[in-house]
C-alpha cells in the first residue's frame, strides 16, 4: 500500500491527520520552512509529534526546503541536529548545498528531493538518486503518461501531490513574490502575487489557478507504483487536513468518499485535475464568495472524522491463568513483542473464568491504536479472575506493546559536528560579458560583439549556425514531454560541433553529461550558499549563474573553485509556466516571442516568452546594472539576459562605458534582497 502523506502546519494537525488513515505526516520547523507563515512545530512539538506517529507506525518527515545562506548554515546545521534527535524520518530538502550540510551533520539520515528541485523528467530523477536521494518529489505540473514514463524508468520512490493549492509555475522556477515584495518563494514566504487580477484583453485573474485533485486517480497512481499521495496544505486548519487525508484513505479502500465536502472545504471556483489529465484550459480558478460560504458549511460535522483515535495496528494478545502463579499476557504487533502480569487468580466460589470470556475482555481495544488479531488464552479450570484486573493487564501489556513499537519506529542517527569551509579563490579572471538569447536575430548580432559566450535556445541552433564554439546550448527548461527529444538534440548538435550547454536544472546537467557536452549552470539553479555552488563544481559544471535571489554582497561570498557569474541585465523571469495565459492552455510553441504581454493592476506590461512547451513570463522593468561596476567586479562573468530587445549593441556599451542608464528600471535583489 502506497502512503498517504498529510500536511501538518501545527501541532492541532496532527490529531487530524492520524485519526483519519495518513501513513505519514510532513512537517515545518520554526526555521527553514517553505511554509514560514504556519505555525510550525517549536522543539518540544517536534518531540511530541515524533513520539505520536511512532507509536502508531506513522512515518514524519521535516520540510527544511528554503534556500539558505552562507550566513545561515551553522543556524540550518542546529536544525538538523534537532531533526536528528528526535527521530525524524527524513528530512525534505531543495537546496543542494543544504543537502551536503544534512549529509556532513547526519549521514544516515534519509533525503527527499523537493519539488522545488524542478524535477520533471526522468534524467533529473536519476540525478538527484545518484546524488544520494531517496526519494523524490517530482513536479505537480506533470500529466499522468509523464509521471508513468519517470516511475518506469528509475528507481527512487516517487511522491506525487494528490491534492491541495496549485502553482501556475512550473516548481521551483516562480521568482514573482521575491521580485515584486522581496518575499522568496524559495525561501518559504510567498506571498502569492499570482492570485491577484493579471489580465489578458478581457480575461481576468489569468495566471490564478484552481485547487488541484487527483485523489479519483489514486488506483491509476497505485498501478504506477508511486510511494506517496502528497496533500498540500500546511496553511490550512485541521478540517481540511482531516478532509482530505480521509478522502485518500476511502479511496485507496476503494470506498466513495464526500466529493462535495471535500470541494467545500475549500477551493477556487472549483477543482481541476487538469495538468493530469492533459487538459490545460479550464484550469484558471480564484476564491470568491461562493467558495468561502461552501466552506463555512463543510465545517460543520467535520472533527468527528478525526475525533476518535483511528486503530492502525493488529495485535495479537495471548493470556496465561495458572493456579497460583500471576496471570500473564504476551502481545505481538508484527515482529514486535510485549509482556506483562497482574495479580495472582483467586480460586472461583461460583463461575469460574473461561477462555472464551478472557480472551472477550482482551479483546476490547477501544481507544488505542490497536485492533484485535488473535486473542487466545490458557486458563486453569476453576480460577476467578476480576474484569477490573483483566482490564488491567490488557491496558499494562498495550502500554507496553506501546512503548516497544515507538522504540523500534524512532530512528536514531550518528550526528557529526559540521566543519567549515576551507577558503578558496573568490576571482579567477577579469569580469567577462555574456548574452543570453531569444531570437534568431539577436543570435546573429551576439556573435558579431564582444561576448565570451552566448547562451542560446536549441530551437534556434543547427549545423550551419557559425561560430558554435562561443555558444552555449539551452534546452527546454520542461523536459518531461521531450526529454528524448531533446537528447537526441543534443547528440545532434555535439557531432555538428557544438560542446557547451546550459545547466538550468540538475536534470539539465545529467543530460549534458550523458551527452557529452561541457556543463555551464545556470541562474535557475538557484545557487546561494557556497556549498551549493562546491556540489555544483563536483557535479561537473564548468561555472555557475548565481541566483539573483541574493544580495550582491551576499553572493560576493559564496566561495567555489568555478568561475561565478550573476545576471547583471533584463526583464528577471517571475515565472516559467506549462500552461500559456494566452493561449488559455498549451503554449503555441513558436520559435519566435509573440509580442504579447499580460497586464497587471497598475497598467504594467509583463511580457510572454514563448518556450516552447513552456512560457516565461518577464517582468516590466529592465535589471540594469551597468553603473554598479564595483558590484559587479566581484564576479567572474555578468550575463546579460535579452528576450524583447531589438538592438543588443547599446546595450553591452551601455556595461563596457559604464554609463548611468536613465529611464525605468530595477536593480532587483541585489541591494535590498530578499526575505
Amino acid at each position: 500500500m502506497s502512503e498517504i502523506l498529510a500536511p501538518c502546519g501545527s501541532i492541532e494537525s496532527l490529531a487530524a491527520a492520524l485519526n483519519t488513515g495518513a501513513d505519514a505526516v510532513y512537517i515545518g520547523m520554526k526555521e527553514f520552512s517553505a511554509r514560514k507563515n504556519a505555525e510550525n512545530f517549536s522543539v518540544e512539538e517536534l518531540k511530541q509529534a515524533c513520539q505520536e506517529c511512532h507509536r502508531r507506525g506513522v512515518k514524519l518527515y521535516a520540510a527544511l526546503n528554503t534556500l539558505v545562506y552562507d550566513s545561515e548554515i551553522e543556524q540550518f546545521a542546529k536544525c538538523v541536529e534537532t531533526a536528528a534527535k528526535y527521530g525524524v524520518d527524513g528530512i525534505i530538502v531543495q537546496d543542494l548545498g543544504a543537502a551536503e550540510i544534512i549529509r556532513e551533520v547526519c549521514p544516515e539520515m534519509p533525503l527527499h528531493a523537493s519539488t522545488q528541485m524542478t524535477l520533471n523528467s526522468v534524467c533529473g530523477v536519476k540525478a538527484v538518486e545518484r546524488c544520494g536521494f531517496s526519494r523524490v518529489v517530482i513536479g505537480r505540473e506533470l500529466s499522468e503518461s509523464e509521471i508513468k514514463h519517470i516511475a518506469e524508468n528509475t528507481s527512487a520512490e516517487l511522491e506525487v501531490f494528490v491534492h491541495g493549492a496549485l502553482c501556475v509555475s512550473i516548481s521551483g522556477q516562480c521568482y514573482m513574490s521575491s521580485v515584486f515584495g522581496g518575499r522568496s518563494g524559495n525561501r518559504g514566504l510567498c506571498a502569492q502575487p499570482c492570485r491577484l487580477d493579471f489580465t489578458c484583453g478581457d480575461r481576468h485573474n489569468v495566471i490564478s489557478l484552481k485547487d488541484s485533485s487527483l485523489i479519483a486517480h489514486l488506483p491509476k497512481l497505485q498501478e504506477m507504483g508511486i510511494a506517496s499521495y502528497k496533500i498540500e496544505g500546511r496553511m490550512k486548519r485541521p478540517e481540511y487536513v482531516a478532509c482530505a487525508a480521509d478522502a485518500c484513505y476511502k479511496s485507496l479502500k476503494g470506498e466513495e468518499y464526500d466529493v462535495e465536502r471535500l470541494g467545500g472545504i475549500f477551493s477556487r471556483g472549483g477543482l481541476t485535475d487538469g495538468y493530469f489529465s492533459g487538459s490545460l484550459r479550464d484550469m484558471q480558478g480564484i476564491r470568491g464568495k461562493e467558495d468561502v460560504e461552501n466552506s463555512a458549511k463543510a465545517l460543520n460535522g467535520i472533527k468527528a472524522l478525526y475525533k476518535d483515535e483511528l486503530p492502525r495496528l493488529k495485535a495479537d494478545i495471548h493470556v496465561t491463568a495458572a493456579a497460583g502463579e500471576p496471570i500473564s499476557a504476551s502481545a505481538r504487533c508484527g515482529n514486535v513483542y510485549a509482556n506483562a502480569e497482574g495479580a495472582v487468580p483467586q480460586a472461583a466460589k461460583n463461575a469460574s473464568a473461561t477462555e472464551e470470556s478472557v480472551c472477550e475482555r482482551m479483546a476490547k481495544l477501544g481507544g488505542t491504536q490497536f485492533f484485535a488479531g488473535e486473542i487466545t488464552a490458557d486458563v486453569d479450570e476453576g480460577l476467578y479472575i476480576p474484569a477490573a484486573e483483566l482490564n488491567a493487564l490488557r491496558r499494562s501489556v498495550c502500554e507496553q506493546l506501546d512503548k516497544a513499537i515507538l522504540d523500534r519506529n524512532t530512528p536514531r542517527y550518528n550526528i557529526s559536528e559540521l566543519q567549515p569551509l576551507k577558503a578558496q579563490s573568490k576571482r579567477a579572471a577579469a569580469l567577462k560579458f555574456r548574452a543570453e538569447v531569444a531570437t534568431a536575430q539577436q543570435l546573429s548580432e551576439a556573435l558579431s560583439l564582444p561576448f565570451e559566450l552566448i547562451y542560446a535556445p536549441m530551437k534556434l541552433l543547427s549545423d550551419s549556425t557559425p561560430n558554435k564554439e562561443r555558444i552555449a546550448v539551452m534546452a527546454p527548461l520542461f523536459l518531461a514531454d521531450c526529454e528524448e527529444e531533446v537528447r537526441e538534440s543534443l547528440i545532434r548538435l555535439k557531432k555538428a560541433g557544438f560542446s557547451k550547454g546550459v545547466a538550468h536544472t540538475l536534470g539539465h546537467a545529467e543530460l549534458l553529461k550523458e551527452v557529452g557536452f561541457e556543463a555551464l549552470g545556470g541562474y535557475r539553479l538557484n545557487v546561494i550558499n557556497s556549498r551549493a555552488a562546491r556540489f555544483y563544481e563536483r557535479f561537473g559544471l564548468s561555472d555557475i549563474t548565481l541566483s539573483f535571489e541574493g544580495t550582491a554582497q551576499q553572493l560576493s561570498e559564496i566561495s567555489c573553485g568555478i568561475p561565478r557569474g550573476i545576471l547583471a541585465y533584463g526583464r528577471l523571469p517571475l515565472m516559467a509556466m506549462r500552461r500559456c495565459p494566452i493561449a488559455e492552455g498549451k503554449p503555441c510553441g513558436a520559435k519566435e516571442p509573440c509580442g504579447k504581454s499580460i497586464r497587471d493592476r497598475r497598467g504594467n506590461e509583463m511580457p510572454v516568452l514563448c518556450g516552447g512547451n513552456y512560457v516565461e513570463l518577464l517582468n516590466p522593468d529592465l535589471l540594469i546594472m551597468s553603473d554598479r561596476q564595483r558590484a559587479m567586479a566581484q564576479f567572474d562573468f555578468a550575463l546579460l539576459k535579452f528576450t524583447t530587445e531589438t538592438q543588443l549593441k547599446p546595450v553591452l556599451n551601455m556595461y563596457l562605458s559604464d554609463k548611468k542608464p536613465s529611464g525605468s528600471l530595477t536593480r532587483g535583489l541585489y541591494f535590498r534582497g530578499a526575505e
